[in-house]
């Protein structure tokens, strides 16, 4: 099979809670939209994880560069899409987890609402690793009433973000709802405390240019 580079943090982070899911209640189908390098998708298939990766980027040239680094994998354990995220279309008798990483909060509210829109009755979740506006992505959620499974701080290159493993609620049992603030971060923490007082000055910083 073709070679790839390692993952890093938030990846390896992010392919661990995959595996552990997997061993539970496993889902057919992997969507890593706005793939990049296709890392994360390459190592699922090459752990033959699920029953397909669908490997999802907006640049057609990523997806066409994704391609020799498929060979050597059986051309059903794969698929790829040249297309906005938030265009895309599941199967009813799939069981779906997508995972959007690396893109801001916003972004990702706009992709996961018309996915959601588009596709009722569904069964889609969904791990978000989002690299900027972690709130807006929150807000979006709790106001969906959307079911949080597993919620971490991973920490990569002296950066701070927020994982989050959600389900839609008509999926969700008992878990409970998404909170606006994670519940990982350690109030004794210094490293984390330093990282969220940043974050709090930021939003300070535009909700007063928002009032101007």
């Amino acid at each position: 099979m073709s070679s790839f580079s390692g993952l890093g943090v938030r990846l390896q982070a992010i392919f661990s809670l995959v595996v552990e899911q997997q061993k539970k209640d496993p889902y057919t189908t992997i969507w890593d939209c706005c793939c990049d390098h296709g890392y994360l998708g390459l190592k699922f298939l090459s752990e033959n994880l699920c029953e397909k990766v669908i490997f999802v980027d907006q640049v057609p040239h990523i997806i066409e560069q994704l391609k020799p680094r498929l060979d050597g994998f059986n051309s059903d354990q794969y698929e790829l899409i040249a297309a906005d995220a938030s265009e895309l279309s599941f199967s009813r008798q799939k069981r779906h987890l997508l995972i959007i990483a690396g893109v801001g909060g916003e972004c990702t509210v706009d992709i996961i609402s018309a996915i959601e829109g588009n596709n009722p009755g569904v069964h889609i979740d969904y791990i978000f690793c989002p690299s900027t506006s972690q709130k807006e992505l929150r807000k979006y959620l709790m106001a969906k009433n959307f079911g949080v499974a597993f919620e971490s701080i991973v920490c990569e290159n002296k950066r701070y973000y927020e994982m989050l493993y959600v389900k839609n609620r008509a999926a969700a049992d008992e878990l409970p709802c998404v909170s606006e603030t994670c519940t990982a971060w350690d109030e004794n923490d210094a490293g984390h405390q330093q990282y969220l007082s940043k974050l709090a000055l930021h939003e300070r910083k535009k909700n007063s240019a928002g009032k101007l």
